[in-house]
């Protein structure tokens, strides 16, 4: 309430501010025209910007280095006025942002890329009265618990600032109201970063009476509700952009806006839900570039979108928008980029494009109509739009094969078909003379690609995403011209060929290569580590052999697993900030070196199923061992999530160095040699474990209490050790288990690294590593989708005591196995309370009493085996159990059990009445052998009696 009361108390004094404010540029305009002189600097200017530089820590592109001499005005950077020598212009903005004079973009840096001048923004910049340029973007002046600095507020003479993706943090301060010349000011928040600027009252604004361009993307703004009003009232607006600003439009018409120049407007990525005409606050006749996407906005795309006839660029992809018809853009002629991605059109792609008029098949650019359900052929009639240059049809259901007419678009650029139904061939006559074409997106579509082996394209791709296309069996050679592709994917695509030698060559520049799923043979070359642009290189699933190379320093994910590498892992094998390293399923050797322990951006360690022997290395535990290993980061900043080791010949005790891995979340070292206690340290060290699988070791000792402390464990298999003792109490601090619906937002087993996706954000990768668990009775494989389990298997130790009450809170469990110990007393009579429950396994143990009825209630139990006890009374009856023995997925036998569902009498316990014995396999087979002793045991005397006759 108090917000809105500031809003609307400033928005009524905006109107007299305003005037003062067209007053003040009409005295003060062209002040510098015509001025020819040169003059150097001022002595106290130059101080100032001395002052700044000082406030510099860091300049790695050396952008202040000519900030030396007598004549600032020479220095980079640096503009002054040529009749007085007063600074009127400081631009220093970092080279990575792409912008123009009114738009950027802060998008996140890339591994080494520079974040600029880093440093703290000094006030001696008050002492250039005359400066009315400020440009100090992209560069790392900010950070956590720094705002921008008030005193900028003081400037006045300013009439462009830009203090975009600058990393501030905290309140937007209204001082900046104060620079009522301001035509230009960029705020835009850097995305994906530790900062949040915000901002709780914007009627500051209403003050820049003069101001055309205003981007504030990125603040948040989510508690101004009349924010519509503010910005109405800043009449000289020609763009305004507000995405990602947590704002929502209220749904009350507009009754007056002063927005009469309006010609961009930005607000997507925010909480948007209507397109209602009467909410709208721009002029329709005016609007030249509207940007909606990623919204809430669902229904019907109003009629009134037709009238806005200036209209240039509109997007509307990332809603809910459904029944969207072409004709609604029938007075659109000046249409030249729309965006319907992720909306529902639903119709026959020939009937949607057939709907647009004329004079839009001359005009249009770029045309995305990704995942709105589009359907039949793309339609010959295509190449009538001979201007398109973006054209974007992934993720539809659209059928038949390619039309030749897309190699008649002589200016598309990107073409992007991947994700339908296509089929037929696609050869060099589709591309004949798309010159320009820089990005080919055809995966998963079912199409053959038969390009000539010595065709030599005309244009030069640097993207091309194949993946899923049948392109085998030969390696495609046409690719041997196009070095300028930063992204390669033809995996899984039939080709059944050893790597050409060019290929490494060719690709040197790659940033992302995946050739996975083939059976590509071959070598990797000694000269791997020459690709000096390769972040993620994918060759999972082929026949490569031979020892691992020296990688390359950029590498940050590297995915060689199911090939035939062999020989040991190289002492040195280079890619420090290497975050994923899988190479599961080869026949490496040897022991691990210790230089894994200098990776410190590692995420994700898979070296299961090889051949691996020895110890793991012991990793840097302080100063001494940090000089060592010749790494300068701290052991407990390790960023590993993921160790995954089992089935090697590995040994020794449990890892002491996964103390200093916080963020471990799981850790499989299975089916090795491991030996000794469990440690208690694991809950006060590794507080997000949640995957803890150590079966078929030779763990001794009992199961810590401290292992109940760990909130986020979901799954523990600790099957197969040689671990005593009871099961400990406290299982129902086990959270993660005790959660029913809780499913884990993060994964360990999903990659980090993805490609770009419909709608623009990151598409994660699916780890395809099996994790080996053993549930209702075999052997099963789970990939990333071990998220989902909840389990504890206990089976094959030496295990005493009782089962604890408390297994019966862990709700979420969906395999318990306890089988094959010595626990005896009863089953908890609350087990029914396992409501999740698929497998259970107690046979093998000394437990007694009465099964409990409460059993009978889960309904999800698809695997029981309670036999090899000493249970009795009569079995619970219920639906699950008799579908349980008609599949024979109940095993009860060896115990004094009797009644449904196996129709066993209770008068004469563990003998069957009828046929339903087939469904108690243990019961059976004791019968059977009881059988077969009895009649060897009359065969004996026949014997004995005829011996003794004779």
């Amino acid at each position: 309430m108090a917000t809105a009361t500031r809003s609307a108390s400033g928005a009524a004094s905006c109107i007299f501010i305003i005037l003062a404010a067209t007053t003040m540029s009409m005295a003060t305009s062209s002040s510098y025209a015509g001025e020819t002189s040169s003059r150097s600097c001022i002595a106290a200017e130059r101080a100032a910007l001395l002052s700044f530089k000082t406030g510099m820590t860091s300049d790695p592109e050396k952008r202040l280095d000519s900030w030396r001499g007598h004549d600032c005005c020479q220095w980079s950077g640096v503009t002054c006025d040529n009749r007085t020598g007063h600074v009127v212009k400081l631009s220093l903005r970092n080279a990575f942002i792409e912008d123009d004079e009114n738009f950027v973009w802060c998008m996140p840096r890339a591994h080494g890329e520079s974040g600029g001048l880093q440093g703290k923004i000094s006030s001696s910049l008050l002492a250039l009265q005359y400066l009315n340029h400020l440009d100090l973007s992209g560069n790392s002046l900010g950070g956590v618990g720094v705002p921008i600095p008030k005193f900028l507020g003081s400037i006045k003479s300013l009439t462009y600032l830009n203090l975009a993706c600058m990393n501030f943090d905290g309140g937007v301060p209204p001082q900046l109201g104060n620079l009522s010349r301001l035509l230009h000011l960029n705020l835009e928040a850097t995305i994906f970063s530790d900062t949040l600027l915000h901002s709780d009252d914007i009627s500051w604004l209403c003050r820049l009476g003069l101001l055309r361009s205003l981007d504030m993307s990125g603040v948040n703004l989510s508690t101004i509700p009349d924010w519509v009003g503010v910005v109405t009232l800043i009449p000289s607006l020609e763009v305004l952009q507000l995405s990602q600003c947590g704002l929502s439009l209220q749904h009350e018409p507009i009754v007056h806006s002063n927005l009469s120049s309006l010609q961009v407007l930005h607000l997507s990525s925010n909480g948007i839900d209507t397109l209602n005409p009467t909410y709208w606050f721009w002029d329709v006749l005016i609007i030249k570039e509207l940007d909606l996407s990623r919204n809430k906005i669902v229904g019907q795309l109003p009629d009134a979108i037709g009238n806005m006839t200036s209209l240039q660029t509109l997007r509307l992809g990332g809603n809910s928008l459904s029944g969207v018809k072409s004709e609604l853009f029938k007075n659109l002629c000046n249409l030249s980029w729309l965006e319907l991605w992720s909306n529902e059109i639903d119709q026959d792609m020939s009937d949607f494009m057939e709907g647009f008029p004329a004079c839009t098949k001359s005009k249009l650019r770029s045309l995305d109509l990704s995942a709105t359900n589009l359907t039949g052929r793309i339609p010959s009639s295509i190449k009538q739009w001979k201007n398109l240059s973006d054209l974007q049809l992934s993720d539809n259901r659209l059928v038949g094969s390619i039309p030749l007419g897309l190699g008649k678009m002589t200016n598309l650029r990107p073409l992007i078909l991947n994700n339908n139904q296509l089929n037929g061939s696609v050869s060099e006559e589709h591309f004949a003379s798309l010159v320009y074409l820089m990005e080919l997106s055809l995966y998963h579509n079912p199409v053959h690609i038969t390009i000539s082996s010595n065709w030599i394209p005309a244009f030069n791709l640097e993207v091309a995403h194949f993946a899923s296309t049948k392109m085998g069996p030969h390696f495609p050679l046409w690719l041997k011209g196009q070095k300028d592709i930063w992204d390669l994917d033809i995996s899984d695509t039939g080709i059944v060929d050893p790597v050409p030698v060019w290929f490494w060559t060719v690709f040197s520049n790659v940033s992302y290569v995946n050739i996975s799923c083939n059976q590509i043979s071959g070598r990797l070359p000694a000269t791997l580590e020459f690709m000096t642009s390769a972040q993620m290189l994918d060759l999972k699933s082929n026949d490569f052999t031979g020892l691992l190379p020296l990688l390359p320093e950029s590498l940050l994910f590297l995915d060689i697993f199911t090939n035939s590498l062999s020989g040991s892992l190289p002492q040195d094998f280079g890619a420090p900030m290497l975050r994923e390293l899988v190479l599961f399923a080869n026949h490496i050797n040897g022991t691990i070196p210790i230089y894994i322990c200098q990776l410190q951006y590692m995420e994700v360690l898979d070296l299961s199923e090889n051949l691996l022997v020895g110890q793991l290395p012991q990793c840097s535990k302080g100063r001494d061992d940090k000089e060592e290993l010749n790494t300068t980061v701290d052991p407990g900043n390790r960023l590993l999530s993921a160790l995954i080791l089992h089935n090697n010949n590995l040994s020794g005790k449990f890892p002491e160095f996964l103390q200093y891995s916080p963020l471990l979340t799981l850790l499989d070292l299975s089916h090795n040699k491991f030996e000794g206690e469990l440690p208690t340290w694991t809950s006060g060290k590794l507080p997000y474990l949640s995957f803890l699988l150590l079966r078929h070791n030779m763990f001794s000792g009992s199961i810590p209490i401290e292992l109940t402390e760990q909130v986020h464990l979901q799954f523990l298999d600790l099957a197969n050790n040689r671990i005593s003792g009871a099961i400990p109490r406290g299982l129902a601090n086990l959270k993660a288990m005790a959660q029913y619906s809780k499913i884990r937002s993060d994964n360990p087993l999903e990659s980090k690294f993805g490609s770009i996706g419909v709608d623009n954000h990151i598409e994660a990768i699916k780890y395809d590593d099996s994790q080996q668990i053993v549930m209702k009775g075999q052997q099963l494989y789970y990939t990333s989708a071990i998220v989902y389990m909840v389990g504890l298997d206990f089976s094959c130790n030496n295990l005493l005591g009782e089962i604890p009450e408390e297994i019966a809170s862990l709700f979420a469990l969906k395999l318990l196995n306890v089988s094959h110990n010595q626990l005896t007393g009863k089953i908890p009579d609350k087990i029914g309370l396992l409501q999740g429950l698929e497998s259970l396994d107690l046979s093998f143990n000394e437990l007694y009493g009465e099964v409990p009825w409460s059993l009978a209630e889960i309904t999800t139990l698809s695997h029981l085996n309670l036999s090899y006890n000493n249970l009795s009374g009569r079995i619970p009856s219920g639906s699950q159990l008799q579908t349980l023995s008609d599949s024979e997925s109940m095993y009860i036998g060896n115990n004094y059990l009797c009644g449904p569902p196996l129709s066993m009498s209770c008068s004469r316990p563990g003998v069957t009445e009828d046929h339903h014995e087939v469904n108690n396999t243990n019961n059976r087979d004791l019968y059977l052998g009881l059988a077969a002793g009895f009649v060897t045991g009359l065969w004996m005397v026949f014997v004995i009696f005829l011996f003794v006759k004779t």
